[in-house]
């Protein structure tokens, strides 16, 4: 099952705290957007029947199935009466239901087999978005509210992409959540999922399953990771940076020990700038740690170059 955005922002969708409003000129953009991508193909059925399909046509398919329902509806063209049954072009142009629209779009994006396809269509669809003023942007291939344009584009979005790059999936969910609970206005569940998600990341770094926070920054610092950049660097940047979401997580009220008798009423900011912070840091970590085990892959490699190089030359006969 795929955790799609109808099914990631369901609740918030039920209680109208975000609704998808799209114009026929955006949903026109769309369906060239998703035929401009689509390729043609041949599949065949268990008992050998072979058929032509296309990723559109299955995308659809694929978005039946995890809904678990037989069709998809849309208005008239004209506009009045109750939506029926649709085709391809009814159910993009005239969807009675448009979160299942963007459920579509994330949907194709995963069909997408080329790497520089996929973003090269994720970044026509944010163009679209941004082109009608659309709080909307596709990040990793999922579909988010914004908040701020250069956050998403220039550094959540990246965020989402190396986290998916290096398979951190629990990480991936919890930086999600937070993300939904900050459109929810849910500011106490934002700073939360925001350091789990960190924390998260530094337990599959450090390839454990449970450590304290203090324990698992100080584990981090010591992991030779991250450089120690000049003197002073590391304590510093423990004492200082690391710290600072999940310091945030523990004294703001509300968040790690419950609002309690204050009714402490945590600002949209501070909920906000823990996002953000968070993909910094993330960003930052993983890089880190990807250009590590590129380092430690190079010297196995050049080890075991010299060490069959060592064998063949003692098999050398004199």
């Amino acid at each position: 099952m795929a955790w799609i955005f109808s099914k990631r922002c369901e609740k918030l969708i039920e209680k109208k705290s975000i609704e998808v409003h799209l114009s026929k000129k955006v949903r026109i953009r769309i369906l060239k957007l998703l035929e401009q991508f689509d390729e043609c193909y041949q599949d065949s059925t268990p008992t050998g029947y072979i058929y032509n399909t296309s990723m559109l046509n299955e995308s659809l398919e694929i978005l039946k199935a995890e809904h678990g329902i037989e069709k998809l509806y849309a208005y008239p063209e004209e506009g009045n009466g109750k939506a029926k049954p649709s085709n391809l072009n009814e159910f993009i142009l005239r969807g009675n239901f448009p979160p299942y629209l963007f459920d579509t779009l994330e949907i194709f994006f995963s069909q997408i087999s080329n790497n520089e396809e996929k973003y090269k269509y994720q970044g026509n669809f944010n163009n679209i978005m941004e082109e009608n003023n659309l709080p909307w942007r596709m990040a990793g291939g999922k579909i988010f509210p914004i908040d701020s344009k250069y956050i998403e584009e220039e550094i959540i979005q990246r965020t989402y992409n190396l986290i998916n790059q290096i398979k951190f999936q629990g990480a991936l969910k919890e930086f999600e959540q937070a993300r939904i609970d900050l459109t929810n206005k849910n500011y106490e569940g934002a700073i939360r999922n925001a350091n789990l998600s960190f924390e998260s990341v530094i337990k599959e770094i450090l390839g454990i399953e449970k450590a304290k926070p203090g324990e698992l920054f100080r584990k981090l610092i010591d992991s030779g990771y991250i450089p120690e950049y000049y003197e002073g660097f590391l304590r510093d940047f423990e004492k200082n940076i690391l710290r600072c979401v999940s310091i945030m997580r523990n004294d703001e009220e509300g968040v790690g020990h419950g609002i309690g008798f204050s009714e402490n009423i945590i600002p949209s900011e501070l909920a906000e700038l823990s996002i953000n912070l968070t993909a910094s840091l993330i960003n930052y970590l993983i890089k880190c740690f990807i250009n590590k085990e590129k380092l430690v892959g190079i010297h196995e490699k050049n080890h075991k170059e010299k060490t069959e190089k060592a064998i063949v030359e003692e098999d050398i006969p004199f």
